[in-house]
């Protein structure tokens, strides 16, 4: 038969349970981001819900009663869950100030399961090993609570150290469990060092908790401080159960120097008088006037002891005798929260929590969904597309750019670089011409050959104009090329291609440029090509006579034409080639023109050749590197990209998840919210199917509960 409880109880799954998994989906994906991802500072806040989700999804599931059990350290809590389950736990709650919450439960076969504050689940079977992982984990904690204390921060073990364990389940088979299906929960010490988080750590429970336990020892049964978070307590919890924890073998020393049983062996009810009459603040008397506060002295070491050996056990509870001993008030607490346990109270309690939890979880999902940090992944993802896009459209364009004709593109300007280098050579040129004219003047006033002439004395004049004019040529080659000018009419064709491509090429032909080592000259010497015929020699009355030919009369005087390198005396020449001497002149300006005009076409070749080539190659370097940059930033965009937008995408399926189940809440809070107690346990009226609803939920129209 399906109860108005249980019917609930699968409706309520049935809707808020399909959050899980888009929440699981996108808190894997915030943390597989970038480090600077803005949506990573609400990572821990996104598994500290999803952990609570979790465990109240189990609640609902298996209707489990949760009972959380306080107290200080080493006050007997294991101690109680030992006699609560009637089996021995300590072996695996006995964890030593490590601060992490312990759920016993009853099952057919033990399990131990380790939830950590990642999420993440190890299940174990062996007690040994999780006592050993538990031993490692602990000292891994203190190091990083004490790195925390160096460095001023405040430990936060979802920040910190995300690996630390934050829950220990323990299922075994535990009869007195079996029939109530409550859960114990032990919880750390309430002074333990690693108290960090206290709060978040309860946190589930105290939302979820059936009631509360609270264990003490009556050695600090009348310290202010035990009871200092009590009244927090009283705040969470309907009705809580103060169990004080006696030792019924303790002695006191006697008038007589004997000694004997001690006031809490004989008479444990006096020191709860005495506590109550004289320690407990005000907001304990009210509460344990009005009964949400119970009190019990129990010896627990010795009710567990029973509880352990359940023959003795069943003996002391149902043979009807007299409850003297300490111990035998554990049947009294027991069956007392048993009662509430199984009352239409906690039934109404239960409802009211789970519809309660769920949508204060859910509220906070709506919060950390809606958070700056996580609306930011929206904008990072249009800015990342935008990128991309851009980068795509520069991949293009360096691609066109690698493949561009450099060499045929740069040879547009160097008509420029010709012309203004014979437009800046000018006056060297006119200097040079007036080099040579005193070099022919020397000559003649000189013993030398014709030869020598040609050789030295225009030699070195030439030699000089050409190198002037290469450094000129050098300089408006550079000058030139390294413009934007040139750039620019390169690309003339595709001007934007540079902008596309965001190159700036200018800067690197001027570095290039200014770097670039000197053409290396030329290895032959410049000379004029005058013919020696146009040397005309005055022949002497003896050459007439002999019929002597002019140009055998030039070679008895200068030597062959080919090599015209007989000494030629001053008077010689003064008598037999001062007619020529005006010819000369001429033919040597008219070939020095020429010599000019070819010097500056060479020098220019050279000059631009050596810089062009040097450029070409400077440029595919920087288009190449720019291209690998590119490539890079693209890539790794991609990637970013890539997990931003999954991020994203759960993200919109989480939160339409998130809306959905809310709504859910809202829904189911309508219908059972004001159901009497008496009517969760009634049969259920039967469900008319109408749609099929998101994630595989069955939306239907219920029939209202009778309302109380």
């Amino acid at each position: 038969m399906q109860t108005v409880l249980s019917q609930f109880c699968e409706e309520f799954e049935g809707r808020v349970r399909p959050v899980l998994e888009p929440l699981d989906r996108f808190a894997a994906s915030v943390g597989q981001t970038h480090d600077d991802t803005a949506a990573r500072s609400v990572l821990p806040a996104l598994l500290s819900s999803r952990h609570r989700l979790r465990a109240l999804m189990e609640k609902v599931e298996r209707q489990q009663a949760y009972v959380i059990i306080f107290g200080p350290l080493k006050s007997g809590k294991s101690t109680l869950m030992n006699a609560m389950s009637g089996a021995y736990v300590s072996e695996v709650t006995a964890l030593p100030a490590y601060p992490c919450m312990v759920y016993f439960s009853h099952a057919e076969q033990r399990e131990l399961v380790l939830t950590r504050y990642d999420g993440s689940v190890e299940r174990l079977t062996d007690v040994a090993d999780m006592r050993a992982q538990m031993s490692t984990a602990h000292g891994g904690l203190a190091e990083a609570i004490r790195a925390c204390e160096s460095g001023g921060e405040e430990f936060d073990p979802l920040v910190h150290l995300p690996r630390a364990v934050r829950r220990v389940d323990v299922r075994t088979p535990a009869e007195q469990l079996a029939g109530s299906g409550a859960v114990l929960v032990d919880t750390p010490g309430l002074y333990s060092r690693m108290k960090f988080g206290y709060d978040l750590m309860t946190r589930e429970c105290r939302d979820s908790a059936a009631s509360a336990v609270f264990v003490v020892k009556t050695d600090n049964l009348f310290l202010e401080q035990v009871f200092a978070e009590f009244s927090d307590l009283l705040r969470l919890f309907s009705r809580i159960f103060l169990v004080v924890n006696l030792d019924s073998t303790k002695q006191d020393l006697q008038p007589d120097g004997s000694l004997g049983s001690s006031l809490e062996s004989v008479d444990p009810q006096q020191i709860v008088a005495a506590f109550e009459r004289f320690a407990m603040n005000a907001s304990l008397k009210e509460a344990r006037d009005d009964g949400r506060l119970r009190i019990y002295p129990i010896d627990l070491l010795r009710a567990a002891s029973r509880r352990l050996r359940p023959g003795h056990a069943v003996e002391q509870e149902h043979d009807g005798s007299a409850t003297s001993d300490p111990a035998d008030d554990f049947s009294a607490f027991l069956a007392d929260l048993t009662q509430y346990l199984n009352s239409t109270d906690y039934l109404v309690a239960f409802l009211g929590d789970s519809l309660r939890q769920g949508g204060a979880i859910l509220d906070e999902l709506k919060g950390i969904t809606g958070s700056a940090p996580v609306v930011e992944l929206s904008r990072q993802v249009d800015e990342l597309e935008k990128d991309r896009g851009e980068r795509v459209a520069r991949a293009a364009a360096l691609a066109r750019l690698a493949s561009f004709g450099w060499d045929g593109a740069l040879g547009g300007v160097r008509d420029d670089v010709e012309r203004i280098t014979i437009e800046r050579s000018g006056a060297v040129r006119t200097e040079t011409g007036e080099k040579a004219d005193a070099a022919l003047a020397a000559w003649f006033d000189s013993d030398r050959s014709f030869g020598q002439l040609l050789r030295e004395g225009l030699g070195g004049v030439l030699d000089g104009y050409r190198d002037r004019v290469a450094a000129i040529a050098r300089e408006v080659t550079q000058t030139v090329l390294g413009s934007e000018v040139a750039v620019a009419t390169a690309l003339r064709e595709s001007r934007g291609e540079l902008g596309r491509a965001q190159v700036e090429l200018t800067g690197v032909a001027r570095a290039t440029l200014a770097s670039l080592l000197p053409v290396p000259p030329r290895t032959e010497a410049p000379k004029l090509d005058v013919p020696v015929p146009v040397v005309q020699v005055k022949k002497t009355i003896w050459d007439h006579l002999l019929l002597r030919s002019q140009a055998s009369v030039r070679r008895r005087l200068l030597g062959p034409d080919a090599a015209p390198e007989k000494p030629l005396p001053r008077k010689v020449k003064q008598k037999r080639l001062g007619a020529t001497r005006v010819v000369l002149g001429e033919v040597l300006r008219a070939r020095f023109a020429r010599f000019a005009s070819e010097v500056a076409k060479e020098t220019v070749s050279d000059a631009f050749a050596h810089a062009s080539g040097a450029l070409v190659g400077a440029f595919r370097r920087e288009i190449e590197a720019r291209r690998n940059e590119n490539t890079t930033a693209l890539e790794r965009g991609d990637e970013r990209l890539q997990s931003l937008s999954r991020a994203r995408d759960e993200l919109r399926e989480l939160q339409a998840g998130v809306d959905r189940a809310s709504a859910a809440i809202e829904r189911l809070t309508e219908r059972f919210v004001d159901t009497s107690p008496t009517a969760l346990l009634l049969e259920a009226p039967a469900i008319e199917t109408s749609a099929q609803g998101p994630a595989g939920a069955v939306e239907a129209e219920h029939a209202q509960p009778e309302a109380s």
